[in-house]
């Protein structure tokens, strides 16, 4: 077996890459990772406050006291995301609702779920309603009198002063 010697440059190379999967970022590592990972390690940071152990360690998901709490986190996330949008579980576990609870396990998480779920739907609706012209003409905008160059592009363009 061959032991490698990584430089610093090369372990910020070999960091998670940003994805459609992986589109949030660890707060203790700031690599890129999944939804369910990203509300898990929240849901640890907000139980170590709760327990006055302050902030927690680098990776902190493979070390002892903090590895298990991860994962059961972890799974919890990810049956909730087969139900709920990634959107509607990351704002509910942000919102002030929330702020008693310490684990995804908990009953009163999907009730407040389902409220969040419905104002997603709610302002994606409101988005698809809007409507997008394909041509759309912007006025320019003169300021003062016109010079005798514009007089004359204008002519030449055809346009009415």
């Amino acid at each position: 077996m061959k032991l490698q010697i990584v430089s610093q440059k090369q372990l910020s190379i070999m960091k998670r890459k940003r994805t459609d999967k992986s589109k949030y970022k660890h707060q203790s590592t700031g690599d890129y990772c999944t939804c369910a990972a990203y509300v898990a390690e929240i849901m640890c940071m907000k139980n170590a406050e709760h327990k006055n152990q302050g902030s927690l360690p680098y990776k902190f998901w493979s070390t002892k006291p903090w590895d298990w709490t991860f994962k059961r986190q972890l799974f919890a996330a990810q049956k909730l995301l087969k139900d709920f949008s990634e959107k509607a579980l990351v704002r509910t576990i942000h919102s002030d609702e929330f702020k008693g609870i310490f684990s995804l396990n908990n009953k009163r998480v999907i009730p407040i779920l389902k409220k969040y779920e419905q104002i997603v739907k709610q302002e994606e609706e409101k988005l698809q309603e809007l409507e997008v012209k394909e041509q759309a003409v912007v006025r320019n905008k003169t300021y003062g009198k016109a010079s005798k160059l514009s007089k004359l592009r204008n002519l030449e363009s055809g346009e009415k002063n």
